[in-house]
């Protein structure tokens, strides 16, 4: 998860790296996505209990104008079909959740028909990076290994894309949940000591 210049990231050790306990697998302290640098904040005074009791300080969050990137590593090959529906079916259901309008509906489903399209039919090896980026704008970039494949200017596809790593009910990854409300409370701690 990155946040202005933070970045939460689920892959070789490295000088500047720290290992998912879990996997085994080591991720960069610093992201370089495109012309940026982000910082890791968490692997898969800030009120931990709080952010984990519902989505309020998660929407918050979200809802602030900062870039925050979601860095996806497959541990086995796949292939984009598969990794898109997954998407998709987290989109669905979290339509299913909200109230919404039947023009926001609409709006909400041609993003995802253009989320969709962006990804190339291929498969996709294991240990290599996509990197999703809720932009301050509101769009959500996607870049697989470092070929941008594009933005879909929709705030709330970009928004409840990395909602889905960071709800506490039902996280994608309760592990890199668990990892990025740490990597939050040190970050807090940081800027709280650096005050």
């Amino acid at each position: 998860m990155a946040f202005q210049n933070s970045v939460f990231s689920e892959s070789p050790t490295y000088a500047g790296t720290v290992e998912d306990p879990a996997t085994k697998l080591s991720f960069p302290i610093f992201l370089n996505t495109g012309n940026e640098w982000k910082r890791l904040v968490g692997l898969g005074d800030f009120d931990k209990e709080k952010f984990l009791e519902n989505e309020e300080m998660a929407n918050q969050l979200l809802d602030q104008p900062y870039d925050m990137s979601i860095r996806l590593i497959p541990f086995r090959n796949t292939n984009t079909q598969h990794l898109r529906d997954g998407f998709v079916r987290s989109f669905m259901q979290r339509m299913k959740q909200q109230t919404l309008t039947e023009d926001q509906e609409k709006e909400i489903l041609i993003a995802i028909q253009e989320f969709k399209n962006n990804f190339v039919t291929m498969g996709v090896k294991k240990e290599t990076e996509f990197v999703f980026t809720k932009t301050k704008e509101g769009g959500l970039k996607m870049i697989y290994e470092g070929k941008d494949w594009g933005t879909v200017n929709n705030k709330w596809l970009a928004k409840n894309f990395i909602m889905a790593y960071i709800t506490p009910q039902s996280p994608s990854s309760e592990a890199a949940l668990q990892d990025i409300v740490l990597g939050f409370e040190r970050l807090m701690k940081e800027v709280k000591d650096f005050k």
